[in-house]
């Protein structure tokens, strides 16, 4: 018997020209009734109006029995990669949507699992995914046997537009240069994300709220991204209450950013690991990702000491990043609002 093999990448197809197409006639409908507003770059804004639900959803909490997920980012034809909670630049948009509109590169979703799933659990989640969104989907992830190909998830689609997925779906299998495994991905991400300078940046968000952090190198933000994963994790698992650690409502693990050029202030942090000699992760019982272990498996689970001390380490280190960062933030506040204050006195 064949073992099933297994996929660590959920990839959804996006038809950026269907996309346009329908908004477009969406416009030309409203004008013909009389509406006369309609933004100044169609195209463009019919990209970003497509994206956005694939934006806002919480993935996790699709079908818990995918496991857990490391990232979520959003891909286009020229190789720009970014994560799904970044504001994608307009300039990506504008270069994609001035080609042929009647021929446009499609979109690729790339949901990144934590562990290896087979076809029948990525399956699961796509129709899932499909019902939350109310929407029709392209999933492209390998089968029992090995190949990997398009499903499609229609829902309650009108035949009409059934035909149009079935097209998109038998696209999808031309289209290999897109189909990323995990590793091409993350690895395709952290060489985009650098700076010049061989600098990193994460972007957390907590109390409702985006935040960017930098760190020195590639390493250096990825042990923070996983520390923080680790640490929803723990939290996940009973170890304490999100307002032991200073939080009213939920946080997110950290996710690579780009290098901010929107105003966006990004604060330098140190990483667990070279934080008061790797304490960050000791709170989790081990000294980086790989030796952490799980909160059922650790001393903490056991023992009210271990479990007083791990909190402790874990809220040090956690203060110090929140405090940090909220000074970072305040003083480049107070510089804008100098250089402000000094423009209008030259006026």
């Amino acid at each position: 018997m064949v073992a099933k093999l297994m996929d660590d990448v959920i990839r959804i197809r996006i038809d950026a020209t269907l996309a346009v197409a329908e908004f477009l006639a969406q416009l030309a409908e409203q004008a013909a009734e009389g509406e006369t507003a309609a933004p100044a770059n169609p195209a463009n804004r019919a990209i970003f109006r497509e994206l956005a639900p694939f934006r806002l959803v919480e993935y996790s909490y699709i079908d818990p029995d995918i496991g857990a997920i490391d990232g979520v980012c959003v891909g286009f034809a020229d190789g720009s990669l970014f994560s799904v909670s970044e504001d994608i630049p307009e300039a990506v948009i504008d270069a994609l949507v001035t080609q042929d509109l009647a021929d446009l590169p499609p979109i690729y979703i790339y949901i990144l699992l934590a562990e290896p799933r087979p076809a029948s659990a990525i399956d699961h989640f796509l129709e899932a995914l499909a019902i939350h969104l109310g929407r029709p989907l392209i999933g492209v992830f390998r089968d029992a046997g090995g190949c990997m190909g398009g499903h499609c998830y229609a829902l309650d689609t009108p035949i009409a537009g059934r035909e149009a997925l079935a097209q998109q779906k038998n696209r999808s299998v031309l289209e290999a240069n897109r189909h990323f495994d995990k590793a091409r991905t993350l690895r395709h991400l952290a060489q985009s994300n650098l700076a010049a300078d061989g600098r990193a940046f994460a972007q957390i968000t907590y109390k409702f709220a985006p935040h960017v952090a930098e760190f020195g190198d590639a390493a250096k933000r990825d042990d923070f991204i996983a520390w923080s994963r680790t640490l929803c994790e723990w939290i996940y698992s009973r170890w304490c209450d999100w307002q032991d650690l200073g939080l009213t409502e939920i946080l997110r693990p950290a996710e690579m950013a780009t290098a901010p050029s929107d105003g966006t202030v990004a604060v330098r942090l140190i990483a667990p690991a070279d934080y008061d000699g790797g304490q960050p992760w000791r709170a989790f019982g081990g000294v980086d990702a790989a030796s952490a272990v799980n909160f059922a498996q650790s001393d903490a689970a056991s023992s009210d000491e271990s479990l007083r001390q791990s909190l402790a380490a874990a809220r040090q280190y956690w203060s110090y990043v929140t405090e940090t960062i909220a000074a970072g933030e305040a003083v480049a506040r107070a510089r804008a609002d100098t250089r402000h204050r000094r423009g209008m006195k030259l006026d």
